[in-house]
């Protein structure tokens, strides 16, 4: 098939900081990712944006362009982009379930800006709360 098994975890979950989740907004090689691995059309990239960095790992929540009620919505105009888009931005919505994929794999596209990365924060906060508790 077209991807191959992401490396194992070395952290246990992420525990977003005082100051946010780490906020910034990347492109993960979908094959990096078990999140969108069941589309009939697989794709290259999946836009994620990152919880934490831990050494040569980052800890990302994918992102789908599908409205779903247990995601979290982004506006295009959430993102800070560092060179412009060549095409025009959509809502995504991040998945509550984090995945761990090496660093170097990431393409970093913008940054989110800080009051949205402590909503973010506190939504995985609650959501794993709500998961474990």
């Amino acid at each position: 098939m077209f991807r191959r098994k992401p490396p194992a975890s070395p952290m246990p979950a992420p525990v977003p900081s005082a100051d946010g989740a780490h906020g910034f907004h990347y492109l993960a090689r979908q094959s990096d990712l078990h999140f969108g691995q069941n589309r009939r059309t697989p794709v290259t990239w999946r836009p994620s944006v990152s919880l934490a960095r831990r050494g040569a790992f980052t800890v990302v929540l994918p992102a789908t362009r599908r409205a779903h009620p247990d995601f979290f919505h982004l506006k295009p105009d959430d993102l800070f982009l560092k060179t412009p888009a060549k095409e025009p931005l959509t809502d995504s919505y991040l998945c509550p379930i984090y995945e761990t994929v090496p660093h170097q794999r990431l393409i970093e596209r913008g940054v989110l800006r800080h009051g949205l990365r402590l909503d973010i924060a506190a939504w995985v906060t609650r959501r794993w709360g709500e998961a474990h508790g």
